[in-house]
């Protein structure tokens, strides 16, 4: 069988997630790897990436800095739309977009897959939308990201792109009905584990007292009050147990009366790899204890270093967190739901169970990227065949 031309287009802050689909992929397509690199965006999951002074289209051995990308993809396959402006209205992104619509062109791909909504500097490129197939990360937007422009680019996404891929089950039926697309065009997959985190080199611990771990940006929908009221009470119960909040962001709450609780721990800036592996290795467990929510890449990287989660049951946060098995599931907005699932984690045992749950089954298993690319493939053949009758 003739194999497959794949041109991938995504984000730097999602190069966690893609790259090991795309290592996967590699050994049976020929895959070529987009990377949108602004100003705003050199700094990603993986990658941290000097921009050249002159937009453009580069090939990825041009940058020193993406030779880390090799252990999971080629870098003659791998391109950067480097955009040195730093607004997206700007003229050069314009000319930059052409471009590109006309070198994806020539190259002939079977499919164009991109992992987002493409930016109005770049709607060029949906002049060969009928080859695109668009993964929504957030079928449903988040509570703090309906924005005029996200609803901008999303009502011409819908409308233009023919196929669409989601990560969850659970949001397949209001995704249809809020957008009015029939269930032809929908195709489903999943997320696993976010491999780069288990070579990444640790940095020294950041707290020395056994602790819960909330790691994430601080936004109004992750809930991170509601951790911060349940773990007044289980400290009452528990003193050596303590509380670290890391990520960037403003907090949206009042935080002064945990600022000074010697329990509470708060590193408000940006999580590097190392310190994100330290934090994460070294807690007891990790809550996502969020008010809505899609997936969550929180919860991959805990399951890459096999450490059990405390999740709200909030969009789907179920299929990805099996109640018992990789950790436990609470009512969102339920302080109390938290600290009972924070006892019930303690107990001896029970998270070197949860752990090798985790690593059966994300590892190698029924969640693993092998099994995801091969499903990929699939969904691939399925809509070059339709667009073919």
């Amino acid at each position: 069988m003739k194999q497959r031309k794949i041109a991938y287009i995504s984000k730097t802050v999602l190069t966690d997630c893609d790259l090991p689909l795309l290592h996967e992929l590699s050994k049976n397509a020929i895959v070529d790897y987009y990377i949108i690199v602004t100003f705003a965006s050199r700094q990603g999951s993986v990658i941290d990436l000097n921009l050249k002074e002159e937009g453009g289209i580069y090939c990825g051995t041009e940058y020193p800095e993406l030779k880390i990308l090799e252990k999971w993809i080629d870098l003659n396959h791998v391109f950067v739309i480097n955009k040195p402006v730093r607004h997206f209205w700007e003229w050069m992104n314009f000319k930059i977009a052409w471009k590109w619509m006309r070198l994806l062109k020539k190259k002939h791909y079977d499919i164009i897959h991109l992992t987002w909504p493409l930016r109005y500097c770049t709607f060029a490129l949906y002049l060969l939308r009928k080859k695109m197939v668009v993964t929504m990360h957030d079928p449903i937007p988040h509570s703090s990201q309906e924005t005029l422009k996200n609803r901008f680019e999303r009502y011409w996404c819908i409308r233009l792109v023919p196929d669409f891929i989601l990560l969850n089950k659970t949001q397949l039926s209001p995704f249809m009905k809020r957008y009015g697309i029939e269930a032809s065009r929908v195709h489903l997959s999943q997320l696993s584990i976010y491999t780069h985190l288990q070579d990444s080199p640790s940095a020294p611990p950041l707290c020395k007292d056994p602790y819960i771990l909330y790691v994430g940006s601080i936004q109004s929908h992750k809930g991170i009050e509601y951790l911060c009221e349940a773990m007044k009470s289980v400290t009452n119960d528990m003193p050596d147990m303590h509380v670290v909040i890391a990520g960037r962001g403003q907090f949206y709450f009042n935080i002064s009366e945990y600022e000074n609780n010697p329990y509470f721990t708060f590193i408000n800036r940006y999580i590097s790899n190392e310190e994100l592996v330290s934090l994460i290795s070294s807690s007891i467990a990790v809550v996502c204890p969020y008010i809505d929510a899609t997936q969550s890449g929180v919860i991959m990287s805990a399951f890459a270093l096999n450490k059990p989660v405390i999740a709200t049951n909030v969009g789907a946060l179920a299929e990805m967190v099996e109640d018992g098995r990789y950790g436990f599931l609470v009512p969102p907005r339920d302080s109390k739901a938290i600290v009972k699932a924070i006892q019930q984690i303690v107990q001896p045992g029970i998270t070197q169970q949860m752990s090798r749950n985790i690593a059966c089954d994300y590892s190698e298993g029924k969640r693993s990227w092998h099994t995801i690319a091969s499903e990929m493939q699939e969904i691939y053949d399925t809509i070059i065949n339709k667009r073919q009758q």
